[in-house]
């Protein structure tokens, strides 16, 4: 293809493009076809910091945060604990259903079983409702509520039998049922009829009676409680 003869004129001259537009003073694009009249046009170039200009670097990219999500702490095995209270009463309901079967069948040489049983259905049952683990000072804590409301539930029903039996002699026939069945000797209902005479010494003897009972009640639980945090944690519920 050949050029007009004013493009062919022009394309050589100093001051006019190859379109054969007269280039203006300094211009660095045709006014005409926009063509680049350098070599280095479109290559952006930094300016040049002046003389007591600190140059500004370039800002370095956002790094993502990240946010670590801590563990959610469990729930203290305690009195304020609702799921604790409600397992722990229910297991004590049942512990205690069971020391009044064992009782009329096989006599008190069941209770240490059925209260460490307790003690230990608590935890398995905490464990099963709630899905967290126990340490076993927790299972401990656990086997200890069921303990207490075992005791409560206990000293109620010896209450209301004691109560009920206190205007007749019912009381001291039943005690010497019981002390017979315990292989007591035959003077101990004797003895205890010399001490409910004394309102101060049947009094303190009562004291010390459910003092002792709680003591074993609430070890023996906690301690069935502890076994199985010690020994059931890897059993899936």
């Amino acid at each position: 293809m050949r050029l007009p003869s004013i493009l062919r004129d022009t394309e050589g001259v100093e001051g006019y493009c190859t379109c054969g537009a007269k280039l203006l003073p300094d211009s660095q694009f045709c006014h005409r076809c926009g063509r680049p009249l350098r070599d280095d046009i479109g290559v952006a170039e930094a300016p040049e910091p002046e003389p007591g200009e600190i140059p500004v670097e370039a800002a370095p990219a956002e790094q993502p945060i990240l946010i670590q999500v801590a563990p959610a702490t469990p729930a203290e095995i305690n009195f304020h604990n609702g799921v604790a209270v409600r397992v722990g009463f229910l297991a004590a309901a049942i512990v205690q259903l069971l020391m009044t079967l064992s009782a009329a069948v096989a006599g008190p040489i069941m209770m240490p079983i059925v209260l460490c049983g307790g003690g230990y259905y608590a935890v398995f049952l905490y464990r099963r409702r709630t899905g967290a683990g126990l340490t076993v000072a927790n299972g401990a804590r656990m086997g200890w509520i069921t303990g207490v409301f075992t005791f409560v539930i206990t000293t109620v029903f010896f209450t209301l039998g004691m109560a009920a039996l206190a205007g007749s002699d019912q009381l001291m026939k039943a005690y010497k049922e019981s002390a017979a069945g315990l292989g007591l000797p035959p003077d101990a209902a004797s003895q205890l009829q010399k001490v409910m005479n004394d309102p101060a010494t049947f009094g303190l003897s009562i004291v010390f009676t459910l003092i002792l009972q709680f003591f074993l009640l609430t070890v023996l639980c906690s301690l069935g409680g502890a076994l199985c945090a010690k020994f059931g944690q890897n059993r899936k519920a």
